[in-house]
C-alpha cells in the first residue's frame, strides 16, 4: 500500500514539474488557438481578421546594479521577448529599461524566404549587454504551414536566419537573438510544405504527450487509492468494536 501511494505521489509531482516547465500557453495549446491576427492577412483570412496588438513593459535595476529578468508580451500573446538578469546594460541613472514589441507593415524584401508570421520589431531604451541574448517567441497560424526558423533584420536588412529552439507550446516558435531588431517566423521559399493546417514542430508534441500520460496515471490511481483508504478505514472500525 505504501509503495503504491509513493508511486502515486511521485507521478503527481512529476506532472506538476512537467506542467510548470512549459510556457504559459501550454494549457491553451491543447484546445484550438484563437484565430491569428495578421497585419496583412492572406486572402482567405481577410473577412474575419483583427489587427495584431503591441506589447510594452519595463525591467527595473536591482540593488546589485543588474537589470532584472522578465518577459514582455504583446497584448494578444502572439509575440514575446524574455531575458535573464543583466541582459540589458543598466542605465547610469538606474532608471528602468523600457522594452516595446510592435507588429509592422513595412519591412525589407525577405528575398527567398517565406514569412509565415507577422514581423515584430523589438526596441529598448538600453542596449543588450555584450555576450547576452534574449529569447524571442512568436505564435503562428494553425491554418498554414508552420515556420521552421525565426529570421531577423536590422535597419534596412538583409534578413538573417537565427534558427529555432522549438517551443513547449503548440503553434509557437522561439529563438535566441544576440541583438534587438525585427523578427518573423518563416521558411525558405523552396522548402517542401507537404501539409496544411495544424502541425506540431520543434519537439512541441513531446512535453504534451508526457504531461498527458502522467495526468492519466494520476487520475487512474485516485479511485484505487480512495477505495483502499475506505477499506482500511472499515477494517479499523471493525477492530475497534467490542
Amino acid at each position: 500500500m505504501r509503495r503504491r501511494a509513493a508511486l502515486l505521489s511521485l507521478a503527481a509531482a512529476a506532472y506538476v514539474v512537467a506542467a510548470w516547465a512549459v510556457t504559459p500557453g501550454f494549457y491553451d495549446g491543447i484546445a484550438p488557438p484563437q484565430p491569428y491576427r495578421w497585419v496583412s492577412p492572406p486572402p482567405q483570412f481577410k473577412s474575419a481578421n483583427q489587427q495584431p496588438l503591441s506589447g510594452h513593459g519595463s525591467a527595473r535595476v536591482a540593488s546589485n546594479g543588474s537589470v532584472d529578468p522578465g518577459s514582455i508580451f504583446t497584448q494578444d500573446g502572439q509575440a514575446a521577448v524574455s531575458f535573464v538578469p543583466g541582459a540589458f546594460v543598466a542605465p547610469a541613472d538606474r532608471s528602468p529599461v523600457t522594452i516595446d514589441v510592435k507588429p509592422v507593415a513595412e519591412f525589407p524584401d525577405p528575398d527567398g524566404t517565406h514569412l509565415a508570421t507577422n514581423v515584430y520589431c523589438v526596441t529598448s531604451t538600453s542596449p543588450l549587454t555584450p555576450g547576452k541574448d534574449v529569447l524571442v517567441t512568436l505564435q503562428f497560424s494553425d491554418q498554414l504551414p508552420a515556420p521552421s526558423d525565426i529570421y531577423e533584420y536590422q535597419g534596412d536588412g538583409p534578413w538573417q536566419k537565427i534558427g529555432s529552439t522549438g517551443s513547449a507550446a503548440p503553434f509557437y516558435i522561439a529563438a535566441r537573438a544576440a541583438s534587438l531588431g525585427c523578427f518573423a517566423g518563416g521558411y525558405t521559399a523552396n522548402a517542401k510544405q507537404s501539409a496544411q493546417g495544424a502541425r506540431l514542430g520543434g519537439g512541441q508534441a513531446v512535453p504534451i504527450i508526457v504531461a498527458l500520460a502522467i495526468l492519466v496515471v494520476v487520475l487512474a490511481g485516485i479511485p484505487l487509492a480512495v477505495m483502499r483508504r475506505r477499506a482500511a478505514g472499515a477494517v479499523g472500525e471493525d477492530e475497534s468494536e467490542p
